[in-house]
């Protein structure tokens, strides 16, 4: 009986390889993130909501609910900006104040810490309002484009460990569920 041969130039795993492949594996279901999940897309996509929300340039209103941080209002957070540079696929500019949308039929939504992420087809008929910021330093995110109650879409999005309002992690949070709530579903499939 013969054992098994080895073909040249086919070279077995070292042991040691092996077990860095392991570790590396095993160490990816430590990330802290951020990362994002898109609960819920239109068929057609959110850009032509988009484009039809901000026609003449206008504004899009921003509503913000919850606390990301600890005694930080979240009118103190630096969501105009981030939200407004993350979107390169058109010129975005957010407003806070409603009277002041170009089209008040429209509105982008951000939940942060809500208690429940269950209800998202019911987020632009009645949004829960956010929930307070956690002790652990993660920020969940749970954000939905509105046209009136219709839902356009939803992203889900959580991020541990994040420092500050300004800090890079809280950014990234942020600028990945502006780009993921945005997108253009025709040219991103």
């Amino acid at each position: 009986m013969t054992g098994p041969t080895v073909s040249r130039g086919v070279r077995r795993p070292r042991p040691l390889l092996c077990l860095l492949g392991f570790l590396a594996l095993g160490l990816g279901a430590c990330d802290q993130g951020p990362a994002t999940n898109t609960r819920f897309m239109h068929p057609s996509g959110a850009r032509d909501f988009l484009v039809a929300a901000t026609r003449n340039q206008g504004p899009l209103h921003l509503e913000a609910r919850g606390a990301a941080f600890p005694g930080v209002a979240t009118a103190e957070l630096p969501l105009v900006p981030v939200i407004e540079k993350a979107v390169q696929s058109r010129i975005l500019r957010l407003t806070q104040a409603a009277a002041t949308a170009e089209d008040p039929r429209f509105r982008l939504l951000l939940l942060f810490n809500a208690p429940s992420l269950t209800e998202v087809l019911a987020l632009c008929r009645g949004a829960p309002d956010g929930g307070p910021a956690r002790s652990d330093g993660r920020v969940e995110l749970l954000a939905a484009f509105c046209n009136g109650e219709q839902l356009v879409s939803a992203v889900h999005g959580w991020v541990e460990e994040a420092e500050s309002p300004q800090g890079k992690r809280f950014e990234q949070l942020i600028r990945q569920t502006a780009r993921d709530l945005f997108r253009d579903r025709r040219r991103d499939e």
